[in-house]
Parts: C-alpha cells; sequence; structure tokens
C-alpha cells in the first residue's frame, strides 16, 4: 500500500489530537462554488466576474507550479522551515478588511490603504521550504499583488474565497499542534460531484471501448443534470459526513470485506514471511515464540497505558497527524461470519479489572488456550511462557485420538462456515471455544514444513531464493503463511478468522497470516519488525527451561456433531482444490532497487506502478483496471482509496516503449528464450520521446496518488453515491448497472507495496479469476515481488508475469539511467 513516510510523536490515544475529543474533527470549508449560470457569479451590484475565485485561481497555480517538481513525482528530502502561519494570519485579516473597505468606498478613496497593504505584502519575509507553510504564503502574497492591483470596488465575492483557505495555514483561532495543524483530525471529504465523474471519465479511457466509454458519458450527463438524481445524492453524503466521524467507513467495509461471501485464504487474507530462523531443538521453538507473545504483551500494555506515539505524514503536508485507530484493532479482534454479511467483534478499549488475556495455541490441530496475564498471578515471565508452548509441543503429538480439524472450517466460502459456525455453538462447550478464540489477543500457530511441491516454479535466468529452510525456497514458505499447504499440512492448524496468527514451523520458517477487515498491512507489520528487532538486538541466550509450577495450558474439546464430521470432507476437498489453484511465485529483482530509481528523480512507488502496466501490456498488448491501495489516515478513521494506475499517458508510453511489438500471450515453452534472441529488435522512437512519454505518465500517476492520499480519489466517492442511490430511491441507479462500471471495478491487476525495513515481504492471491495479485517491497538494491494467478486461467501465469517485469524493469534503467 500506499503510506506516507511516518515518524513518531508524543504518545496518545484513539482517534484523538492532544486536546481534542475523539468524534471531532477539522472542517475544511467547501470549495468555492459559482452561483447563476455561464461560470460567472452575480455580484451585489448586478455586474459580473469570472466564477474562478482569486484563491481557486491561486491553488491552480500553485498546482501548475509544481507539475515539474512534485507533480512529475520528483522526491523531496528538504526539511521545512519554522512556521510562520500568525503572520501570515495577519497578512490576510487585512487583505479581507481591504476588500471590506473596497466594497463600501470609490476606487479611488481605497487606494491609500490597498498600496499600503501592497507595500506589507512585498515585505513579508518568508522561508524558502518547497512545501513550507511559508513558501504558500510567499506565493499568495505575489499572486494577490497582482490580482488586487487591478480589481474593482464591486468586486467583492472573494473575500469569502480568500478567508476559506485551509485554516492549517491561515488561522490560529482554533488549537493547533506544534505543527500548525487543528487539534482534531478532519473527517474525509465529499469531492464535488463535477470533478469525481471527470476523474471517472478520465480513468476509464484507456481500458473501455469508444462505445463503452460513450454509452458510460451519456449516462454521466443524465446523472449530473441539475434535474438528475446526482446532486441529490452527493447532498446526501454531505449530511452524512455532518453526522458522522466517517461518512464512507461502513460503505467502504461492507463492500470490501463484510458483504463478500469467498473464503478467506488466497483472497483476502495476506501472508507475510519473515527471516527464517535457525532451531536446534524444540526448546528453540517454544523460546522464540514465547519471545515474540512477549512482546506482544508489552504492545498491548503500551495500548492500554495510551502510550502509543502518534505518526504523522512524511511527506505531502509534512507533520500532518494520521489516525491511529487500526493499530488499537490488532489485538484480541476477529472477524466473525455471518449469512448475508459478516462482522467483527472488537474489544473493548478499557481493560476490565479481572480480565485476563491469552492465547490461543495451535499445534497438529489441537488448540490450548494460554494465559499470559491473570488477574490473580500477574504478567507471565517469558520463561514462564516457553514452559507453556513447550507443553503444547510435547502433549499434542502423543494424543491417541486424531483431531477433529474444526479450524479447517474457517477456510471455507462465509455463509457456509457462518451455518457450521451457528451448529458449533449450539453446544456449550463448542460456544465457549469459539468464544476463548474469538477474544485471544493472536493465535499462534505451531506447523510442520511444507513439502517441496510448493518451491517456486521459476523462469530461466531468475534470480536464486534469498531465504531458505532446508530445500524449502521463498515460494514455499510464503504457500504456508497465506493458506497454510491444505489439509494434509497446516491449513487445519489455522483459525482465519482471526487478525493476527502468528505462525512458527519447526524448520525456522515464521511469519504471519492476517485478516484484512481490522487494519491495512502497515499496521500488523511495524507491529512485528518492531518486536523482532528487538529479539535480534537483544539475543537473550537461552541455557534451557527452567521447570515452573503452572498448571498447564487448557486444551479445547470440541464436540462434534455428525452433521459437522460430514463438513471436514467436504472441507477438505474445497479447500485443497483452491490451493492447488494457486499459482504464486517470490520474485527478487536483483538489477537495481529504489536508490537508482531515486537517482532518476521519481518515486519509487510511482516508477514500480509503471512497471507493472508495461509489464502486463507487453503480454497483452491493453492495460487492465488496476488497484494500488492509498492510505487516506490523514482523516478520522480514514483507511485506503484507490490509485488507478492505468492511465491513458501509461498507455501511450507503454505502446512506445513496444515498439509496435504484438501482444505476447501465449505461455512458456522450452523454445521461448531461444524464439526471443532471434527477435530482430528495432526503434521507432528516439529516447528522448521515450523519456517525455514517460515523464507525461510519471506526472500522471502522481498527481493521481496526491490526490487519493489527501481524500480526492473517486472510488470511494463513487461507492458513496452507488450506496446512496440505494439508501435515497431504493435501488441501484443505473450508472453502477453500467458495463463501463463493471470493468473498472474488475481490478485484473492487484497491487500493493509493502515496505518492509527487515528482509520480509507479504504476498495475497488475486482479486479475481482472470487476473494478478503482485505486492513488492522496493528495497535500496533490489525489489521483491509477490506475484499470484491461477492456474485455472489458461491466459494468466505468475512466473512469465515475473519475467516481463524483469524486462520491464530492465529496458526502463536503459532508458533512463544516463
Amino acid at each position: 500500500m500506499t503510506e506516507e513516510g511516518e515518524k513518531k510523536q508524543e504518545p496518545l490515544p484513539i482517534g484523538r489530537m492532544p486536546g481534542g475529543g475523539a468524534g471531532a474533527c477539522a472542517m475544511y470549508p467547501a470549495p468555492w462554488k459559482a452561483h447563476g449560470s455561464g461560470g460567472e457569479q452575480i455580484s451585489p451590484n448586478g455586474t459580473t466576474f469570472q466564477a474562478h475565485s482569486v484563491v481557486h485561481e491561486y491553488r491552480q497555480n500553485e498546482r501548475r507550479g509544481e507539475s515539474s517538481a512534485r507533480g512529475a513525482g520528483l522526491v523531496f528530502d528538504q526539511e521545512q522551515e519554522e512556521s510562520s502561519v500568525q503572520e501570515a494570519d495577519q497578512v490576510v485579516q487585512e487583505v479581507a478588511n481591504v476588500a471590506s473597505n473596497e466594497a463600501s468606498t470609490s476606487a479611488a478613496g481605497s487606494g491609500a490603504e490597498s498600496a499600503a497593504l501592497f507595500s506589507k505584502l512585498r515585505s513579508f519575509s518568508i522561508g524558502s521550504g518547497p512545501n513550507s507553510p511559508q513558501r504558500v504564503v510567499s506565493n499568495l502574497r505575489g499572486f494577490l499583488t497582482h490580482r488586487l492591483s487591478n480589481i474593482t470596488p464591486s468586486d467583492t465575492g472573494w473575500k469569502d474565497s480568500i478567508l476559506s483557505i485551509p485554516k492549517k495555514w491561515l488561522s490560529t483561532a482554533e488549537s493547533v499542534d506544534e505543527f500548525g495543524f487543528p487539534d482534531t483530525l478532519p473527517k474525509v471529504p465529499v469531492p464535488p460531484l463535477d470533478e469525481t465523474m471527470a476523474d471517472y471519465i478520465r480513468a476509464l479511457e484507456p481500458i473501455t471501448t469508444p462505445a463503452q466509454l460513450e454509452r458510460t458519458k451519456e449516462l454521466i450527463r443524465q446523472f449530473t443534470d441539475p434535474q438528475g438524481i446526482g446532486p441529490r445524492l452527493h447532498q446526501y453524503l454531505l449530511d452524512r459526513r455532518e453526522t458522522e466521524d466517517n461518512w464512507a467507513y461502513h460503505y467502504w467495509l461492507n463492500d470490501m470485506y463484510m458483504n463478500i461471501r469467498i473464503p478467506l485464504p488466497i483472497n483476502s487474507n495476506p501472508g507475510m514471511v519473515f527471516p527464517p530462523r535457525r532451531f536446534k531443538t524444540v526448546h528453540d521453538v517454544a523460546h522464540f515464540a514465547a519471545r515474540l507473545l512477549d512482546g506482544l504483551l508489552s504492545h498491548r500494555e503500551m495500548l492500554d497505558s495510551g502510550e502509543l506515539p502518534l505518526e504523522r505524514a512524511a511527506s505531502r503536508e509534512k507533520n500532518q497527524p494520521l489516525c491511529m485507530a487500526q493499530y488499537y484493532r490488532l489485538l484480541g479482534s476477529c472477524r466473525r461470519p455471518g449469512v448475508e454479511r459478516d462482522s467483527q467483534y472488537l474489544p473493548s478499549r478499557e481493560r476490565l479489572a479481572d480480565e485476563d488475556r491469552h492465547v490461543v495455541v495451535f499445534c497438529r490441530n489441537q488448540m490450548y488456550c494460554v494465559v499470559l496475564q491473570a488477574s490473580d498471578r500477574g504478567k507471565l515471565s517469558e520463561s514462564e511462557i516457553a514452559s507453556q508452548i513447550l507443553y503444547v509441543l510435547s502433549d499434542a503429538p502423543c494424543l491417541p485420538a486424531k483431531p477433529a480439524p474444526v479450524g479447517l472450517l474457517t477456510a471455507e466460502p462465509r455463509s457456509r462456515w457462518a451455518l457450521d459456525r451457528e451448529m458449533l455453538q449450539q453446544d456449550e462447550q463448542n460456544h465457549r471455544n469459539l468464544e476463548l478464540i474469538e477474544t485471544a489477543q493472536v493465535v499462534l500457530c505451531l506447523d510442520e514444513p511444507l513439502g517441496g511441491n510448493f518451491n517456486a516454479r521459476g523462469f530461466t535466468g531468475a534470480t536464486p531464493s534469498v531465504h531458505s529452510a532446508g530445500d524449502r525456497d521463498e515460494t514455499n514458505m510464503a504457500h504456508e503463511m497465506i493458506h497454510g499447504g491444505g489439509s494434509e499440512y497446516n491449513s487445519g492448524n489455522r483459525w482465519f478468522d482471526k487478525t493476527m496468527q502468528l505462525i512458527i514451523c519447526t524448520d525456522g520458517t515464521w511469519g504471519l497470516c492476517y485478516e484484512h477487515s481490522t487494519s491495512e498491512g502497515i499496521a500488523p507489520v511495524q507491529l512485528l519488525e518492531k518486536i523482532y528487532k528487538n529479539i535480534e538486538e537483544h539475543p537473550d541466550e537461552d541455557t534451557g527451561l527452567p521447570q515452573h509450577h503452572l498448571p498447564p495450558p487448557e486444551r479445547l474439546e470440541w464436540h462434534i456433531s455428525p452433521q459437522i464430521q460430514a463438513r471436514f470432507g467436504q472441507a477438505c476437498q474445497s479447500v485443497d482444490k483452491a490451493i492447488d489453484n494457486l499459482d504464486f511465485y517470490v520474485y527478487r529483482y536483483q538489477g537495481y532497487g529504489k536508490t537508482f530509481i531515486k537517482s532518476c528523480q521519481v518515486s519509487p512507488d510511482v516508477y514500480i506502478q509503471l512497471a507493472l502496466q508495461l509489464a502486463h501490456y507487453k503480454l497483452y498488448g491493453r492495460l487492465v483496471a488496476t488497484y494500488e491501495s492509498a492510505s487516506t489516515r490523514r482523516f478520522l478513521l480514514g483507511r485506503v482509496d484507490c490509485i488507478r494506475a492505468a492511465s491513458t499517458e501509461a498507455l501511450e508510453w507503454a505502446k512506445a516503449m513496444c515498439q509496435g511489438e504484438g501482444a505476447n500471450v501465449p505461455l512458456e515453452s522450452d523454445r521461448e528464450d531461444e524464439e526471443e534472441s532471434r527477435k530482430v529488435k528495432f526503434s521507432i522512437y528516439s529516447k528522448d520521446h521515450l523519456r517525455e512519454l514517460f515523464r507525461c505518465a510519471v506526472a500522471r500517476q502522481t498527481e493521481v496518488m496526491v490526490k487519493n492520499i489527501l481524500g480526492n480519489g473517486i472510488d470511494i466517492p463513487l461507492l458513496g453515491l452507488r450506496e446512496a442511490s440505494v439508501d435515497v430511491t431504493g435501488e441501484m441507479h443505473e450508472l453502477f448497472k453500467d458495463e463501463s462500471y463493471n470493468i473498472s471495478q474488475c481490478f485484473l491487476l492487484s497491487t500493493s507495496q509493502v515496505a518492509c525495513s527487515t528482509d520480509s515481504f507479504m504476498g495475497y492471491g488475486p482479486v479475481t479469476p482472470r487476473g494478478y495479485g503482485c505486492s513488492y517491497n522496493p528495497q535500496p538494491e533490489q525489489i521483491v515481488f509477490c506475484v499470484s494467478a491461477f492456474y485455472a486461467c489458461e491466459d494468466t501465469s505468475a512466473s512469465r508475469y515475473a519475467k516481463s517485469l524483469k524486462e520491464s524493469l530492465d529496458i526502463m534503467r536503459d532508458l533512463l539511467q544516463n
């Protein structure tokens, strides 16, 4: 996911800024709107002037001025200078005062006052940081000096527009933090209807036919007509924004997760692989597991005390506070299946005095409840936790009866699992077991190694796996984290509803499987990397496990009805079939990494997204709807919106880079590399022309990315309008049944940046049967990709797409390195 770089700040409770309430927000004024017709606003005395207000025009000029730098994806590391917010506020207020005076006096009478103000504007001392408030005010000063010198007394409409500039820069009327931001997080905006529709049309252009696009344009004309339903639905969302902390959150959560009926593993839950450990004995396994659990418990105590550091954006409104809500949803939470819609169990923020903290440990499909912190004996030490884990490791293999694979049912389609869960909890003991699992801090899965049949199916010339455990490569390890390997391996040793499943294999492979609905990847990644780094920095030699006189952990026993027993066989077949269909490949591109990309003055994320587009075009001769998650944590309860990387600019560049070659859809054959070497290659376009097309594609991708992280994407507003049409009229509007809309929502390329500070990686399956999934972790000298497809689709291949990625990245380096 495209996340803002973050740095730690002061401790802060969830959803609050210092001095602010949980539900409060800073309300940024709505964009200036014209009244009347023909793009003009009627002034009080009957004269007219163009509807582009001073501030609107200033903002447009500011954006255009950045197009050659920030707008083109350049990287800025310069620190901002100290803010001049109060001085800016004073100047703008004087501008407003002059406007008031000019409205009531003649032009000649106000000339002296205007001249004095302009003089002050010119002498205003400003800093020079590229993103600083000083720069904003400096540009505003020059812009106003130019515009106000020609303004007439009747032009009074611009006064309110100046005063509507975001208060972050130009007001001290409300409480702000040390960086000049409001003390309360702003709410997610509702972008103007016309702007959303214009951006929607632009997003459709490279992925639809002219006939499909024209049909959609006509629907949009009807939808946005003043007498149409669009303005009414837009107002409905604006009203909803006033009454809710985040008007889009439940729309988005249900559409993205809770309403989806397909199984969680592969389709929804990502898997993450950490650098493998070297275990010599089973004691090493228990000791490492204990250190992880102890780190999680310490993190839980930090959450309870309200000492979780606030994170702030590192670019694009640098130091803006970010919403921390999802960090509080990681531990003790669980997804619950429903026949029509799932729900979430989220623990209370306040810990009760008699509340125990426990985890559930899975081993060979057996389940054990390990209490980490009890009201009557306090918190367990690391060695005490290790002794409990060792008991599980020794007890589970020795039990005479083969356990029922209850966890396997959580890998079934959601409606099917909901019915099974209802049957299970009719028994009192089963009901208690479910409650223990769902309220556990995490689930710990102690696994057996997968067989070598899960190793990578790569391509000639691919780089070898960096991490290994025995004969297992990185692709094999990723399979274990995503789905467990099937009913004969570890898929029954899971509870896929659980937000965090820590997975430790006896051969040293370890990582995470996490249920995605509660948070984005950054939250669990940062949490586990923090714990892992602490373990690495403090080895703490294990000298054996002392004897502790603790009661052994409770083993959960299930009462299985004949109906549920029959379901196990069905679940085994469906889960194994889904796993056999997953085509997954961990590919390390080692030609270069983000160091080279930054030397080209391009954002690594933008660069890689364009490489993904080029790789797809090289294979299929077209671009498709592409999803990249963009963090919207600048807003209260913000999660993500969608950066659509398939742009017209990217399409024109990809066409030119392929030099008129046709699509290369057929899958690899033994003679492919030989045939490739025989191709006669020539250049139709000059490198200068290709670079110019590339810069245009970079600028467009950057523009879309910035609009998304600042709350002005298109997918969340479109979703809101779609759901509002059902809320208001009782049925979905025709615009959202349109063929183009369906094409735009079928993400044949689903991507996400998962940046890690350790040599780790996270992967997931495609989101459509004919598509690809592709996560990436840009490192200084390499890029780690996790590519996925389905074998059932004859036109897709994970290794083939990885090879096309390699070729694309190679020719991009050749294009830009000089």
